[in-house]
């Protein structure tokens, strides 16, 4: 009773379920624990259970047929992780933070969805709240400048699993430049001069291996002006698209 009185993202599954089903799903499998940068799930690997998130953070990847490592997107508390009907992963886990959840086998998950109706409408609205998210990056990919999807990566991240210090929004993760590069769709060299003009203008600042960033809503109006007139900054680098 003590998880389901817990406030859960709004949009994570748990967030949107009734305290009915929530507190239903809570006591299926068994309670598991994960150090950080411990690989859950690995991509091609047979499994037949599912993870739901009760705390920490976790990415996805995928490693391309060039052996290239590429972070998808980040998963925390409240979520599900796994594949409830294909038994092969199509991407690795991977810890960012220690994380408490719950192991449950995908049949009783299955069966536990046919009794409560409502659990599988929360899930499938989980389901289109990921694929509209992943639609609107893609369209971000072709019409935004590379330096606005890059604080808006950050700002997004930072709003979804930052956790508010006294200096700002520091996230959880200790993502990479790589990392950083992956989520937001552009090259390296290109992620690591718009972290450079963020850290110039005071946006962001690394404190150990995590980014802080100093004023989460003055980030996301950075990305808008750049979206809307990116030459104002000039920008030439060769893969910034121009609209």
């Amino acid at each position: 009773m003590a998880l389901n009185d817990q406030s859960w993202p709004a949009d994570s599954l748990l967030g949107r379920m009734s305290t009915r089903t929530r507190e239903g799903i809570l006591e299926l499998g068994t309670t598991v624990t994960y150090r950080a940068r411990q690989q859950i799930f690995r991509q091609g690997e047979e499994s037949h259970r599912v993870l739901l998130l009760l705390d920490g953070l976790t990415k996805i990847v995928v490693h391309t047929e060039l052996g290239r490592p590429v972070v998808l997107a980040l998963r925390g508390r409240g979520d599900l992780l796994g594949e409830l009907l294909e038994r092969r992963h199509p991407a690795n886990v991977v810890t960012c933070t220690p994380v408490l959840a719950r192991s449950i086998s995908g049949a009783q998950l299955q069966d536990f969805f046919q009794r409560n109706p409502d659990g599988w409408a929360a899930m499938a609205g989980r389901l289109n709240a990921q694929l509209h998210a992943s639609d609107a990056r893609r369209a971000e990919f072709i019409a935004y400048p590379a330096s606005a999807r890059v604080s808006q990566a950050l700002a997004e991240i930072a709003a979804a699993h930052g956790v508010r210090t006294p200096d700002g929004w520091e996230l959880q993760a200790a993502l990479t430049q790589p990392e950083i590069a992956s989520l937001a769709g552009v090259a390296l060299a290109t992620c690591e001069k718009a972290l450079r003009r963020l850290r110039r203008s005071g946006l962001v600042r690394r404190r150990s291996r995590r980014i802080v960033v100093g004023d989460l809503a003055r980030l996301t109006r950075f990305g808008l002006l750049e979206r809307q007139n990116p030459s104002q900054y000039g920008i030439c680098d060769p893969d910034v698209p121009h609209s």
